[in-house]
């Protein structure tokens, strides 16, 4: 295997809108920042929830076929990601000179061949929540020579992370050998859902781990698939990635505001033979016990998806304080979701860094598959995470990412409050 790539400089991408039109900004990127710009966005008025579902027509009808260079259904997602690259990354003009000139620096740095290869992580900040509903992971760059190059999320020079705003930066950790993963399977079973061949991605995850030194890594399974069995689970040791087997959803409500919004959910065992419909808030505090979790791997349906009114189970659960979140944004299949699941966790172990081992994996699913590799999604709360460092003794921990200066001022004048208020209080 080649040199895992465990740093990454971020390429910090804030969209917005003002108005009917949508703004793009560097906020910082190995080239620097740039001004804010209109971008010009290819899909006019068309409703972003039908050409999401659009997408998700061609994902459902194409997953798990693999037959010909192109298929129908690949050809649907590479003309939107061609579309949504060129608008945010070619015809941007600041913006498409600070990309293509921060490739050229990390790549330069790689081929200097004086220190460990360095990759582009493209931080993708979201604010309208009808873009943050589109597959952002099917990017699409026609000038790329070869065929894996030219989707974004393919390549082993860049990753994407769709990045959660948060109040404040997690706290840091340190975490030591063996990496301790908690496993949960959650197979209600019944007429609203279908039985998984979850017993094949288990065993996947468990072949991937084997040919780790002893010791290195523990792989524990909760022993039932009930929210209390989870909780207690949490409180017997700590652990550093939780990795959830299921069905997921979303389900609508009233808010207080009188508009109709959605919530992310898991679907756990009632314990009964039923099912246990938790919610992301719920889940966010019940991982809330383990304050050394760097990862949650969410294997179920719909528990990345974003949009108006709607709050993934994945960004939920990093603004809950994990650090950072792998989500699924569409349904998919359980060959796929192994195929992940195993490549993902060979690669943490290798000494790669979440997004690298993300980037292995989807290569590695779309082996078989030609749309199914866009389904996993990053979030994130920190800087690039390499949970396992192969041949050492500690793993490192995941350092937050730049601040730019008037996140650094506001961060000062936190803390000075804060200092104020224990002098005050003592």
């Amino acid at each position: 295997m080649a040199a895992p790539i465990t740093q990454y400089e971020d390429f910090v991408l804030n969209l917005s809108r003002e108005g009917d039109q949508y703004m793009g900004e560097v906020r910082a990127s190995p080239a620097g920042p740039s001004q804010k710009q209109r971008l010009k966005w290819p899909f006019g008025n068309e409703p972003h929830d039908l050409l999401r579902a659009k997408l998700e027509t061609a994902i459902l009808k194409g997953r798990g076929y693999r037959a010909g260079p192109i298929t129908a259904e690949e050809r649907v997602l590479r003309e939107f990601g061609s579309e949504v690259f060129t608008a945010v990354f070619r015809n941007s003009d600041e913006i498409a000179i600070q990309f293509a000139t921060s490739l050229r620096i990390v790549q330069n740095k790689t081929a200097s061949g004086s220190a460990a290869p360095v990759g582009l992580r493209i931080v993708l900040r979201v604010d309208p929540p009808e873009l943050a509903m589109l597959p952002w992971e099917y990017m699409f760059d026609q000038s790329a020579v070869d065929d894996n190059g030219k989707f974004i999320c393919l390549r082993k020079v860049s990753s994407l992370v769709r990045f959660v705003n948060v109040t404040a930066p997690p706290a840091s950790f340190h975490a030591t050998r063996p990496l301790r993963i908690l496993g949960m399977i959650a197979n209600p079973g019944g007429p609203d859902w279908k039985r998984l061949d979850a017993e094949a991605e288990r065993d996947r995850i468990e072949k991937a781990l084997k040919e780790i030194p002893r010791g290195s890594v523990q792989l524990t399974w909760v022993p039932g698939g009930t929210r209390d069995d989870l909780f207690e689970a949490l409180q017997r040791e700590s652990w550093h990635i939780f990795h959830f087997i299921g069905h997921g959803g979303t389900q609508q409500f009233l808010g207080d505001d009188g508009q109709v919004r959605s919530e992310g959910f898991v679907v756990m065992q009632d314990g009964k033979g039923g099912a246990d419909i938790v919610f992301a808030s719920d889940l966010g505090i019940i991982l809330d016990n383990n304050s050394g979790l760097a990862l949650a791997v969410l294997n179920c349906c719909d528990s990345g998806i974003g949009g108006t009114g709607l709050s993934s189970v994945g960004a939920t659960l990093v603004n809950s304080g994990v650090p950072a979140v792998v989500a699924m944004q569409f349904a998919i299949t359980d060959g796929a979701s192994t195929r992940f699941a195993g490549q993902f966790y060979s690669s943490i172990t290798s000494g790669c860094s979440v997004e690298q081992s993300l980037t292995i994996a989807r290569q590695f699913m779309r082996l078989k598959s030609n749309v199914e590799w866009g389904i996993p999604v990053l979030y994130s709360r920190t800087g690039t995470c390499v949970l396992f460092e192969a041949g050492a003794a500690e793993t490192v921990r995941p350092q937050p990412p730049p601040e730019s200066p008037a996140e650094t001022k506001v961060s000062t004048n936190r803390e000075q409050a804060r200092e104020e208020l224990r002098r005050l209080f003592a």
